[in-house]
């Protein structure tokens, strides 16, 4: 991007003229010292810089107020000493401009600098422009180098322990298909597949049915969360939900340690991982884009889960709770072995009773983790 004096450069031009026409030499001098200072200028910006230039992100992901670091490597390609030079980039719409060093013909130098992360989401960082200015502001040019590279910044990971469970109230059900196949629940009878164990060869019914038939047993007991986040913004201020985004990738990251399996769903009807899924990373990195959304609701998905299969817990984070909704969240009680729900309000208040949830507020984050860990998750 350039811009030249030419505004100048033609006030220049009509003085000499004017000047030369009335036959009056001040003025004529004056419009040639405007048109020589114009060119004189257009000849500095147009001098650019010779030099290699390389910016390199890192870490391109982190969480959030945690530091991330732009490394440029510079080098000069000129004959001649490059005074120090003011670099501009953008991240988002933030502008971040850092101070190069002076560099001998050939030299290379080394320069770091910090990015922004206090804010969630995903950033672009656009190319490193070099902007070149006369002295007297008259013509403005801006050298463009690299390309644009991306930081993901990632909700603030809270250290929050994991609830208590791990064993099915009845060891004997619930049961599905979808359960984890294992040694401790029969659920049902199938027909052998290669690599079924043979002690779990069922001979009367293989009798029956003229094939080889097992016996199909599941693990019922293994550890399975589902954290459902109301996204509507009705719920929170600005400043509760991005609390509650930071709670509810704690706990989805808490709850899955020791590769327990853990499901995220939000009211938009979004649905992340599931009774196999152990990795919490791509769910974290879908909160690190989540926003406020009107769209869907809590109570459509509430119904939802009534028809799933269950687990041994469900972690429902909101804001504001709706108090006519509690019957239907304690429901859910047939179905997970703990219902806990978590409230981000700004002004925490005296917390409603009811049999079979545990219900924890708070106005902030690192508040809310220490009620988890000392009155939720003991």
């Amino acid at each position: 991007m350039t811009r030249f004096g030419f505004g100048a450069a033609t006030v220049g031009i009509a003085l000499t003229v004017a000047g030369w026409l009335a036959h009056w030499p001040p003025v004529t001098v004056m419009g040639l010292a405007m048109a020589v200072i114009v060119a004189g200028s257009v000849v500095h910006v147009l001098r650019r810089p010779r030099l290699a230039l390389d910016r390199a992100v890192e870490p391109p992901r982190v969480e959030k107020g945690l530091p991330a670091i732009a490394v440029v490597h510079v080098t000069n390609l000129s004959r001649r000493t490059l005074a120090p030079l003011t670099i501009e980039q953008r991240l988002g719409d933030e502008p971040i401009r850092a101070l190069l060093p002076r560099l001998n013909r050939g030299q290379q130098g080394l320069r770091t600098y910090r990015l922004p992360t206090s804010k969630r989401g995903v950033y672009d960082i656009g190319p490193v422009e070099i902007p070149r200015a006369d002295p007297f502001g008259l013509c403005r040019t801006v050298q463009r180098m690299g390309a644009d590279q991306r930081i993901a910044v990632h909700p603030r990971l809270l250290p929050m322990h994991s609830l208590p469970v791990g064993t099915s109230r009845n060891l004997e059900g619930p049961s599905s298909d979808a359960s984890p196949q294992g040694t401790v629940t029969f659920h049902r009878l199938r027909e052998y597949v290669v690599g079924d164990d043979l002690r779990m060869v069922h001979w009367p019914s293989t009798a029956r049915a003229g094939k080889l038939v097992v016996r199909h047993n599941v693990d019922t007991a293994q550890p399975y969360t589902v954290v459902l986040a109301d996204l509507h913004p009705d719920r929170y201020s600005a400043e509760t939900f991005e609390e509650a985004i930071d709670v509810t990738a704690s706990l989805v990251n808490a709850m899955s340690a020791g590769r327990a399996p853990v499901q995220l769903r939000t009211s938009t009807g979004d649905r992340l991982g599931g009774p196999s899924y152990r990795e919490p990373g791509p769910l974290i990195d879908y909160l690190t884009e989540v926003r406020a959304d009107p769209a869907g609701s809590l109570t459509a998905q509430l119904i939802l889960l009534r028809r799933d299969r269950g687990g041994t817990a469900l972690v429902v984070v909101t804001g504001q709770i709706d108090l006519d909704g509690l019957p239907m969240i304690a429901a859910l009680r047939r179905r997970f072995d703990r219902v806990v729900i978590v409230s981000m309000v700004s002004r925490p208040t005296r917390l409603p009773v009811h049999p079979g949830l545990t219900i924890v507020d708070a106005a902030t984050a690192d508040e809310l983790a220490q009620r988890w860990n000392t009155g939720v998750a003991r």
